[in-house]
């Protein structure tokens, strides 16, 4: 947490932007000056690795350790045996759906739970096996004994000699001395959030609003306990299934189909004859009706995916059935548009904001898979043949982003096989996991229209299925729904969730074992710092995925796990505290350090100051906008702008400037216009609180309702507690001390005119726009208070902790 200066807001936000690196907690900057790794075990038969030329150029490879130090074989095995050679040279066809995956070296990636213990197994049984002497772990890979995979590693290779060094040890494992207490030490050195903090930074996160007075003074006494208690609470408010809607939308992007008619625009005629329903109504006789049916009917088809998981979280129900739901989500309006209106009761029947299960007669519902919109938002074609489906599954439910299992580039001019999708190894090593879960959506076409194949699935493509199983014949026409519980009851798709979780809540995603990272590689000197640091995540987030099983799959139970633990609530690191440069390299990323999402930053402004950043009360707020600042701002429309922006480029800064002047503008005085005990901002001030008399002499009394009027929105806008005479205060009040002097001798000379900008006046009640009473309405400044403390509320909402989350 950085000091608070009081030289201007512009100079806030620009530190902000400067110090976006600065603020991770740990140093960007640090260089690499660990030695390199030592060996695990002095053995004279095992040869050297190979000398490579480094005049040239700098070589990063991870070579086979010295033995001056003790490395014990599960970590040799884990930073060169699999960060190494089987996580790029071996895993893409030895796993469970690969083309290896009938032979004895079966694999597992990171997306399993366990998946290192199980990989060092199956490894070591391996390297039991010998021909002649040598063991199947070097022949096979070398082609020194046929291998369907072809010449994976020359005998000269560096990774030849990992494999090498690590055989001896199979047999004669290395155990060296861990230290005591290391388990639970990974936070150690970090400062986190107390529990109001945390509870302050959940409420703004999730529900867009700040903790009530109440809230306040239960977790100041009740503590961690009463932290529990409270998140309980707010993960059934309005504002955490909004959330939910975003983070998962980031996913699936089907507000791509928000604008607009898009959504009832896909639906086809021939299956649903009244989509558009609401233009056969009489005029005028149901213009009322007919105008809420132009407006809702849209947005209820287009959010049916988001809304059957809003539906399920809501109630309790497993997360599991997002996938094995066999109904529908409609609301008043687009149920009429899916012809099923007579079907389903609501309890308003003009509430568009109201959604009830239903099912569509004929269509076998399997949950998000069969749902009009993720079926076209990801589409198919006669050639991809439901690939892309495949692949999107892949990701979003199982964790496996199936392009990276072949790392080896595909040269074209290799590719001469009769059908390279089966029979070319380098194109096997993908398609035998996409294709037959791709034949699964055999039923559904490019349109999302229900329409089983007449002649079956293609015969030059490998058989529907999923794993080991390939789908019964009696089971085609719901191919989906047998697929469902296979996809959910696989241990990938706890993982899959627990990611989507992670990723909204802090901004990215889990960290990946070193080297799979594409944007981070490791190197020698950190390799183990980065491994240590994935493996304490990885412990962490296994335990809420099992939290997570053992609730019945109750989504909230991931939410509230990852609110509770070090990885939200990390702050900085203790300043008291040395650190070598691994420890630093271990906690380098920890902590929610993003820019806040236009909609997590307008939902902030509001919840903060009590108004909107829009033009009036009735116009669209500027970060919500795809005309304004929604993309600007680094968010997505969920069409050609499918990633968010997460560090901030020139634009964003002027957009965050421009927000700090003109919110900062608009709310001071219609909060000053409000009773003390209504005020979000100033209750502890009035409009003719000024620090000097007009000889100059100092007001006390006004000085000091202005220093804890400082204090209090030191808390509210940033979220930290400080004693009275703490600096950081000092300083904010210096630039209210020194904006008013200024404007006073503006005011003196006339240069400065008494009467606020015309957007900067209260003069009418905001939302009704009512004339406020005489004597309570901003209009003019005379003593140049109002604009002092629009400079104070202009440096705060600059502020790094108001623009990140």
């Amino acid at each position: 947490m950085g000091n608070h200066s009081s030289q201007s807001m512009f100079m806030a936000w620009l530190a902000a932007v400067v110090l976006v690196c600065s603020v991770s907690l740990s140093s960007c900057s640090s260089e690499p000056g660990a030695s390199a790794p030592v060996g695990p075990v002095e053995d004279t038969t095992t040869p050297p690795p190979p000398q490579t030329d480094t005049s040239q150029q700098q070589d990063t490879t991870q070579k086979p350790p010295p033995v001056e130090e003790c490395v014990s074989t599960q970590s040799y095995f884990k930073q060169y045996v699999w960060g190494q050679v089987l996580s790029s040279k071996c895993v893409g066809c030895h796993n469970n759906q690969g083309v290896a995956s009938a032979t004895n070296m079966v694999l597992q990636t990171s997306s399993i739970t366990g998946y290192m213990d199980h990989n060092y197994q199956v490894v070591s049984n391996i390297a039991g096996y010998e021909f002649q002497g040598t063991s199947l772990l070097l022949l096979k890979p070398s082609q020194q004994i046929s291998h369907k995979g072809g010449l994976v590693l020359t005998t000269d290779s560096e990774e030849y000699a990992i494999l090498e060094s690590f055989i001896p040890q199979v047999f004669d494992p290395v155990e060296c001395e861990e230290p005591v207490g290391e388990e639970d030490a990974f936070f150690q050195s970090v400062v986190l959030t107390d529990a109001l903090e945390t509870y302050r930074k959940a409420t703004m996160l999730l529900s867009g609003r700040h903790p009530t007075v109440d809230e306040e003074a239960f977790l100041q006494v009740g503590g961690e306990a009463a932290l529990s208690q409270l998140l309980d609470a707010l993960l059934l408010e309005d504002g955490f299934y909004q959330w939910v809607r975003e983070t998962f939308n980031d996913r699936l992007l089907t507000d791509k189909y928000l604008p607009g008619g898009s959504s009832t625009g896909l639906m086809n005629t021939a299956d649903y004859p009244n989509r558009r329903w609401y233009d056969d109504l009489e005029y005028p006789v149901d213009e009322y009706f007919r105008s809420l049916g132009k407006k809702y009917t849209n947005p209820g088809v287009a959010r049916e995916p988001l809304e059957l998981i809003v539906h399920v979280v809501k109630n309790n129900r497993p997360f599991t059935e997002v996938l094995t739901a066999d109904y529908i989500m409609v609301n008043p309006f687009s149920a009429h548009s899916y012809g099923v209106a007579d079907a389903v009761t609501f309890n308003n029947p003009m509430n568009p904001a109201e959604f009830q299960e239903v099912q569509i007669p004929g269509i076998p519902h399997s949950g998000v898979m069969t749902s009009l919109m993720f079926l076209n938002r990801f589409p198919t074609t006669a050639t991809n043949r439901n690939r892309h489906r495949s692949r999107v599954i892949w990701d979003l439910f199982l964790a496996t982003d199936v392009l990276k299992l072949a790392e080896r580039p595909i040269d074209p001019t290799s590719i001469v096989d009769h059908n390279p999708t089966m029979f070319n190894k380098d194109c096997a090593v993908c398609h035998e996991v996409i294709d037959p879960l791709g034949g699964t959506f055999q039923n559904w076409n490019n349109a999302g229209r229900y329409l089983p194949p007449e002649e079956g699935w293609f015969p030059d493509m490998r058989p529907p299925g999923y794993g080991d199983e390939t789908l019964p014949i009696d089971e085609s026409s719901q191919a989906l729904q047998w697929l469902a519980p296979r996809l959910t009851g696989d241990g990938r798709f706890v993982t899959a969730t627990v990611r989507t979780i992670y990723n909204g809540l802090l901004g990215s995603m889990p960290l990946l074992p070193p080297n799979e990272a594409e944007e981070d590689e490791a190197t020698p000197a950190n390799y183990q710092a980065k491994l240590a640091a994935y493996e304490a995540q990885q412990n962490e987030l296994i335990q809420i995925g099992e939290d997570f099983v053992a609730s019945n799959y109750n989504l909230r139970t991931i939410v509230k796990g990852l609110i509770e633990s070090g990885y939200f609530r990390a702050r900085s690191i203790d300043p008291d505290v040395s650190l070598s440069e691994e420890r630093l390299a271990e906690l380098e990323g920890l902590g929610a350090a993003r820019l806040a999402t236009p909609e997590q930053l307008e939902r902030r402004v509001e919840a903060l100051t009590g108004f909107p950043w829009r033009n009036n009360s009735t116009s669209p707020d500027y970060l919500l906008n795809v005309n304004e600042y929604l993309v600007f701002f680094g968010g997505i429309d969920s069409n050609n702008i499918i990633k968010r922006l997460t560090s901030p480029n020139g634009i964003m800064a002027s957009v965050g400037e421009r927000l700090a002047n003109e919110v900062a503008c608009r709310v001071t005085g219609r909060d000053m216009t409000l009773s003390p005990d209504q005020r979000r901002l100033f209750p502890y001030v009035e409009k003719g609180y000024v620090p000097e008399d007009e000889n100059g002499f100092p007001i006390p009394q006004a000085i000091n309702a202005i220093k804890e009027n400082i204090r209090y929105l030191h808390w509210r806008m940033l979220g930290e507690r400080l004693s009275p005479s703490h600096p950081d205060l000092e300083a904010v009040y210096q630039l209210f001390y020194d904006t008013w002097k200024e404007g006073m001798a503006g005011l003196e000379s006339g240069d400065i005119p008494t009467a606020l900008p015309y957007i900067c006046r209260a003069s009418t009640e905001y939302w009704t726009q009512a004339k406020l009473p005489a004597g309570t309405e901003v209009v003019y400044d005379t003593n140049y208070v109002i604009r002092s403390w629009m400079a104070v509320m202009s440096y705060y909402l600059s502020d790094f902790d108001v623009l990140y989350q």
